[in-house]
């Protein structure tokens, strides 16, 4: 994700231009081939082209891009605020397990040792469960990266493991479901941490549905298709050979034609919020700050740092 101040007047120049050169190169020689048909080759007629309707246009394309780019901004906001979820039922089952995990509550459990033994047995691999969502909501194959978290012989059997989330959360609820007794005053507790894990599935499910639902690609092909009937129409209308285009004329009708692009190109880099781009969810920075405060919550207090943006961008 991209921090207030991230995109300054520097950083997003050489970023435009970096993504966009060949793009700007092709408007360019676009602009100039138009020049050079009317003025040299008299291949068409410009007058017969209407600065109206082209105007018309550009408003249509540019309702339609507004539209696309709130779309896009829904589903990157709803991933924001999945997550934000996730944060706070982290929260809430570690406290839960702190809490509610005793030996006074639960006679399975012998003593504080034990207790405390459980208790990081447990916030450690809901640790590697967040951290596992959001490997799997980049597609990405680094499992290692949950290899603090669990005993070698856990992590070893999640090789076959399809949904490695999934499955943590479910490990999780099996080893509470053992532990806790079947007294009514015990079964209170099992429900509570049923609630709480069935709200991880949820929220889990949810990022999953973002993930794997494409944004229409008929809107993605229409509105880029419309953007390059802009960038061609407009040097077609305004480059005229009755008077000499200046280089800011050129310039103006480059900056205008760009900008319907740079809404556009904006609009697909957040339509996908799970993509490990500059625009992504910081779910890197989230599972951080997440593990701080857990570990916290166990008494530990050797404990990482937070992320920090790098250039403007927190992952």
């Amino acid at each position: 994700m991209i921090v207030r101040g991230g995109t300054g007047l520097r950083r997003g120049a050489e970023q435009f231009l970096l993504r966009n050169w060949l793009v700007i190169v092709v408007v360019v020689l676009i602009e100039e081939a138009v020049i050079y048909a009317e003025t040299r080759l008299d291949l068409f007629d410009p007058s017969a082209f209407s600065a109206g309707a082209i105007g018309l246009l550009a408003t249509v394309v540019g309702i339609f891009l507004v539209f696309r780019f709130n779309e896009a901004y829904q589903r990157w906001w709803e991933a924001r605020i999945l997550w934000g979820g996730i944060v706070n039922a982290s929260r809430s089952f570690s406290r839960e397990v702190t809490t509610l995990l005793t030996p006074s509550r639960v006679p399975a459990i012998p003593s504080e040792a034990e207790a405390r033994k459980l208790h990081r047995d447990l916030v450690y691999r809901h640790l590697a469960f967040i951290n596992a969502l959001r490997l799997h909501l980049r597609r990405q194959d680094r499992w290692e990266e949950i290899a603090p978290f669990l005993g070698r012989d856990e992590l070893a059997s999640l090789a076959d493991v399809k949904n490695v989330p999934q499955h943590l959360v479910h490990t999780q609820g099996r080893f509470l479901a053992n532990l806790i007794g079947t007294d009514v005053s015990q079964q209170v507790l099992l429900m509570q941490f049923d609630s709480t894990l069935n709200q991880l599935y949820d929220l889990q499910g949810a990022c999953e549905r973002i993930k794997n639902t494409a944004f229409p690609d008929e809107v993605r092909f229409v509105a880029r298709a419309l953007v390059w009937v802009i960038i061609i129409s407009l040097p077609v209308v305004f480059l005229t050979p009755s008077v000499e285009s200046t280089p800011l004329e050129i310039a103006a009708v480059l900056v205008i034609t760009l900008s319907f692009l740079i809404v556009d190109q904006l609009g697909a880099s957040l339509k996908n919020p799970f993509e490990n781009e500059p625009n992504d969810t910081p779910m890197t920075a989230l599972c951080r700050s997440i593990e701080i405060d857990l570990r916290q919550q166990l008494g530990e207090t050797d404990l990482p740092a937070p992320l920090e943006p790098v250039r403007g961008i927190l992952m």
